[in-house]
């Protein structure tokens, strides 16, 4: 059994070592580059949204590096993620023999144990318990050093160096055999960012970016997003975050404590009454508390025909006018130019600055 999966962000270097610290032969696609969203585009159904694309052309790429065993996710809602397994499967079997293992995101810590003991039969159930358990406290680390990296690096002189410190960290974490050795990693790059920082640096303007699932945490899909923000001395919050999503979907769900409707529902009124699939309802709840809380800016992305994110557009549009937020909304699809987003980013940064600016005189 050789494994393949798609990337998503900083999930894929944790994910490998868990597969092969139970000796279980891993054909890790290349990078998200050009050629996976071509690759992808060429052998998915038309008007099909960017994420499916993406994994599509990973899954390809894996392929071509031997991979016999295809693992990837599904779920319930009324988001296309759903479909998204049964449709691949279908598509890549014409002419192939490789096996297809879909874990569903409502029972994951069960799906992903179950397959984790098929594919390593030798390893035992601890050792497999452990190598979710670590790999899960992974994610959680690499989140604490992005979630620092958005806020000290708007603070610090040279916010490349704090970008650079986070994706340091991330590597050396994710190569982490302990607990104890993924905290000592996430606290030293922590404590150095912490002091890059100004201490008589002046308050950055604070934007939170919201939107759908997948664009939000592939930096492929957003253009590099949250550090070319940094960057131009923005505070960016997020709300999705890799490590936070696994540990919520595992072990919170496993014991019943986790219940993301019924958390955002309440933060979402009065602008919506119910759940309208995908993260839509997220995104107006952490939209509507940015506000109140007195964010500068808010930065909707998503995919193209993404029908939750669309929806949840309109209630963003009347949180911003009631508000008085600057509201900037980015559909991507593979024909999205990297000069267009750069320059509708920096204008959008510009006249947050310069609001913030006018508030203070």
């Amino acid at each position: 059994m050789k494994i393949t999966y798609p990337g998503m962000g900083y999930l894929s270097p944790p994910v490998r070592h868990m597969l092969e610290s139970l000796a279980i032969e891993v054909a890790e696609a290349p990078p998200i580059s050009k050629r996976t969203v071509e690759l992808g585009t060429l052998h998915s159904p038309e008007g099909v949204c960017l994420p499916y694309k993406i994994s599509m052309g990973n899954f390809l790429e894996g392929l071509e590096r031997g991979a016999d065993t295809i693992v990837t996710m599904c779920g319930a809602g009324k988001c296309r993620f759903g479909f998204f397994g049964e449709v691949q499967r279908t598509a890549l079997a014409h002419g192939r023999e490789i096996a297809f293992w879909s874990l569903n995101t409502e029972r994951l810590l069960a799906d992903l144990y179950r397959f984790l003991l098929r594919a390593a039969p030798g390893a035992g159930c601890i050792a497999v318990a452990r190598s979710i358990s670590l790999a899960v406290k992974k994610l959680r680390a690499i989140d604490a050093l992005s979630e620092a990296r958005n806020y000290y690096g708007p603070r610090a002189a040279a916010p490349g160096r704090i970008i650079d410190l986070c994706e340091y960290g991330a590597g050396e974490i994710a190569l982490g055999g302990s607990f104890a050795e993924i905290n000592y990693s996430r606290d030293l790059i922590v404590d150095i960012m912490a002091s890059l920082a100004r201490a008589d640096a002046p308050e950055p303007p604070r934007v939170a970016l919201v939107g759908e699932f997948y664009v939000l945490l592939e930096p492929y899909a957003n253009r590099w997003i949250e550090n070319a923000l940094i960057r131009q001395g923005v505070e960016v919050k997020t709300f999705v975050h890799t490590g936070g999503w696994a540990y919520a979907k595992t072990l919170l769900q496993a014991f019943g404590l986790y219940n993301e409707e019924r958390e955002y529902l309440a933060q979402a009124r009065p602008y919506f009454s119910g759940h309208v699939g995908g993260d839509g309802l997220k995104s107006v709840g952490t939209s509507l508390q940015c506000a109140r809380q007195g964010y500068d800016g808010i930065i909707h992305a998503f995919p193209f025909g993404c029908m939750p994110e669309i929806v949840a557009q309109y209630a963003l549009k009347n949180i911003a006018a009631d508000y008085g937020l600057p509201l900037l909304t980015l559909s991507v699809d593979e024909h999205a130019s990297d000069v267009g987003m750069t320059t509708r980013i920096e204008a959008f940064v510009d006249c947050i600055k310069r609001k913030k600016g006018g508030s203070r005189l």
